[in-house]
């Protein structure tokens, strides 16, 4: 039989309350040549009998005995592939009918690309309330996976399988939540990616979701994130000390500052990462500015409880090192900042 073009690989785990919606909305693709490769993590529920009750003859279900995690299942499906591609798509999230013929017909004209991704939705209870729009540019994304796990969303993803075999790129099973930022990082040392401009696919935001249970464990995600903060730093040749990392997850968190001074450190240290660039040209310059430039907003709306202070320092920090902001941005920076805001998203009520 001929082998599909597309595997589309589902690692599943006890969810038998949304693997269907999630099944058919794969299913129902306006690309028909794929084969949908389940990998059922030692459920302890129905979701066998679920999947069983599909007899599509694209669905193809691998049955583990016991649990062995999400890392050990997405390396199982980039070994059991039969597809010159190969699509991510969890049991519980849902897909835009056209989010297959899209990636696959920007791949298969784009043949020096690795891998894209799309933007993503994330939903609750049929409601969207985030889309995350992930960068076009292969520079960009590149240089923004130094901060930013989803500048790939992982569950977005569509590969060129015959890359990813070719590098042995696999994902680290000692990892937790991030196995899949540190597999996109990997990929991107040896792979350009895009990203389709558009959302085709939706998060849902379960309580059985794996990030959900590490949302307000702020230490424990700090000591799962900084093995891939240390692999991405060292390629600019910094060998971060524990305080360094925290400096640098401090940046990437969403956690709002209680110490001026810790903000002004995080600042530093950004100053430091653009030196280090400068001096090494990992990243494209000029592309790596404007990354930090994004970063450094950010960061500065995570101070905005300390009022004009913070808008004071923005804006000095911000000429000082050609840090070019939107001016949309700095008015809204500047709202929070005469308010003194101290949520990281912004709502007037």
């Amino acid at each position: 039989m001929k082998n599909p073009v597309l595997t589309v690989a589902m690692p599943t785990y006890n969810a038998e309350r949304y693997i269907g919606e999630a099944i058919e909305s794969v299913l129902n693709q306006t690309f028909r040549d794929f084969e949908l490769l389940i990998i059922n993590d030692g459920s302890l529920d129905d979701t066998h009998s679920v999947v069983s009750s599909y007899k599509d003859a694209r669905i193809r279900l691998i049955n583990l005995e016991e649990n062995r995690g999400v890392a050990h299942c997405r390396n199982l499906a980039l070994q059991q592939a039969r597809g010159e591609f190969i699509a991510w798509t969890d049991s519980d999230d849902l897909n835009e009918p056209t989010r297959f013929e899209k990636q696959l017909n920007f791949l298969q004209n784009n043949l020096d690309f690795g891998g894209c991704g799309t933007w993503l939705s994330r939903f609750k209870d049929s409601k969207t309330y985030y889309v995350t729009k992930a960068f076009k540019s292969s520079e960009k994304i590149k240089a923004s996976l130094l901060f930013k796990p989803a500048s790939v969303p992982n569950a977005t993803a569509m590969l060129r399988l015959s890359e990813i075999k070719k590098y042995n790129l696999k994902y680290d099973e000692g990892l937790q939540i991030s196995e899949d930022y540190d597999f996109i990082f990997n990929c991107s040392q040896y792979l350009k990616f895009s990203n389709i401009q558009e959302v085709l696919y939706h998060y849902r935001d379960s309580e059985t979701s794996i990030m959900k249970s590490f949302e307000d464990r702020e230490e424990q995600t700090f000591h799962i994130l900084k093995t891939v903060y240390k692999k991405a730093l060292v390629n600019l040749d910094i060998r971060a000390s524990e305080n360094e990392l925290r400096l640098h997850h401090a940046i990437c968190s969403r956690k709002m500052f209680s110490k001026f001074s810790r903000f002004q450190e995080c600042c530093s240290w950004l100053e430091n990462l653009q030196l280090a660039n400068h001096q090494k040209m990992v990243y494209d310059t000029q592309v790596f500015n404007d990354i930090v430039a994004e970063q450094f907003f950010f960061l500065s709306k995570k101070a905005s409880g300390f009022g004009l202070k913070t808008l004071s320092f923005f804006v000095k920090k911000s000429r000082k090192n050609c840090w070019s902001i939107k001016p949309i941005a700095c008015s809204k920076l500047a709202l929070r900042c005469v308010l003194k805001y101290d949520k990281f998203e912004f709502k007037l009520t």
